[in-house]
């Protein structure tokens, strides 16, 4: 959004005009910042080709999420409801990750029958939750632990969620303990170690911190993680980008 001539105009069009079209309140989204913020994130990330998961609680439009689909964006979702919704936007199932606390049984066996890439586990009781029910349905899952790496984002103390504090994810000992229970179910298989420290972060340093911690997590776990998840957060401070939160 800038203003021209003392008007402010979301990419040369007006918002007097916008809002007698369609009234207001309106929400308007920019196709043309979206695909910049997507692309700038992608080329920087590039030497390693990640897969990029869209938040789908950052905005649950289901057009939107269509239009980001089509950049061969995956899904991470904290409900059912937003699995539904990612699946009906066309995201593939191996794009999606459900993250999140309190997931119920429904939810998992919602995630388990529509075979998607991950369920990222919080606790040891959702563990042995996903491992009944992987054994009534006689299937092995793919799993995440989230990590709580004691990490401060430098954010507002309301988002903060990488703190020892924090309710999210297990702290180091805890995480080592289900890593060994992982190893040896039948029903689950741990493919993923997860952190996310928050969100608005416009400091490099708070990563850095971050990937210092995962490091020695994975050293002493002596454990191959196939996907490492990284979580989000990322404010406009990121190799130049400008509001992107993905």
């Amino acid at each position: 959004m800038k203003y021209f001539k003392n008007k402010l105009k979301i990419e040369n069009v007006g918002v007097h005009t916008l809002a007698k079209k369609f009234g207001t309140p309106s929400y308007c989204y920019s196709y043309r910042q979206l695909k910049s913020n997507i692309n700038s994130f992608k080329k920087n990330f590039s030497s390693f080709d990640p897969l990029i998961c869209f938040a789908v609680k950052s905005n649950t439009n289901l057009n939107l999420i269509k239009e980001i689909k089509k950049f061969g964006l995956g899904a991470d979702v904290v409900s059912m409801g937003e699995l539904m919704l990612a699946l009906k936007a066309g995201i593939k199932p191996k794009k999606i990750v459900f993250s999140g606390v309190g997931k119920t049984s429904e939810e998992i066996k919602f995630a388990i029958d529509k075979k998607i890439l991950l369920i990222n586990v919080e606790s040891q009781s959702e563990i042995e939750e996903i491992e009944k029910i992987a054994k009534q349905k006689n299937k092995k899952v793919d799993i995440g632990i989230r990590l709580n790496p004691n990490t401060d984002a430098k954010t507002l103390r309301q988002i903060s969620t990488g703190k020892k504090e924090n309710k999210f994810g297990v702290n180091d000992k805890i995480f080592f303990d289900l890593v060994n229970q992982c190893k040896k179910s039948k029903n689950i298989n741990l493919k993923c170690l997860s952190v996310h420290i928050g969100s608005q972060i416009l400091d490099h340093r708070p990563y850095e911190r971050m990937l210092q911690v995962i490091d020695r997590i994975i050293y002493k776990a002596n454990y191959k993680f196939e996907f490492i998840d990284l979580g989000g957060g990322h404010g406009h401070f990121l190799y130049g980008l400008k509001n992107t939160e993905l």
